[in-house]
């Protein structure tokens, strides 16, 4: 059961988040995909993803953009988004969302509806076409949550996560 959020914000992020994005990102991933992958390759993942130099590199590079969920003096979740010159099945400029993760506990409150908000309003503001992302197939979850925003699929991808090769879907949300 999802909590209550009070005075829920969303906050762009700077360098100056380069710790809780690091710890945020590691704990809501693990959280989401523990369960359905062996521990070696969630380290392995975790490690490359949201060390303190990843997370670093990621807020140098003037096309990535985080933005923090907060909620009940805490923070519940982020969303990671990047610019790109094409994407293969779109015709038009384009912004990814490579990453939305929200803490099991805020699952199912508004965080998930005002990140995706404020994603689909950034990219507006950039001038990008569409919106598109990759997920899991077997993220069920996820797939209805992004079908009730608007996204449809375009296309596949393969995504490594330690040794194991998982099936993406292409979803694209016209801006």
């Amino acid at each position: 059961m999802a909590i209550d959020v009070i005075a829920p914000k969303i906050v762009s992020c700077s360098w100056k988040h380069q710790s809780l994005l690091a710890e945020l990102g590691a704990s809501t991933f693990y959280e989401t995909y523990s369960d359905q992958n062996s521990e070696e390759d969630m380290r392995s993942y975790i490690d490359q993803t949201y060390s303190l130099i990843a997370i670093e590199n990621n807020l140098a590079d003037p096309l990535v953009f985080y933005f923090v969920a907060y909620g009940n003096n805490k923070d519940l979740g982020f969303i990671k988004l990047k610019e790109l010159d094409a994407v293969d099945g779109l015709n038009g400029k384009t912004i990814e969302l490579e990453k939305i993760y929200v803490r099991k506990e805020a699952q199912g409150s508004q965080i998930a509806k005002m990140l995706m908000d404020t994603a689909i309003a950034f990219g507006k503001s950039k001038g990008n076409k569409f919106l598109y992302l990759g997920v899991w197939q077997e993220n069920f979850r996820a797939l209805a949550f992004y079908k009730k925003m608007g996204f449809s699929s375009f296309g596949t991808r393969q995504f490594q996560l330690g040794e194991r090769i998982c099936d993406d879907y292409l979803l694209k949300r016209d801006l």
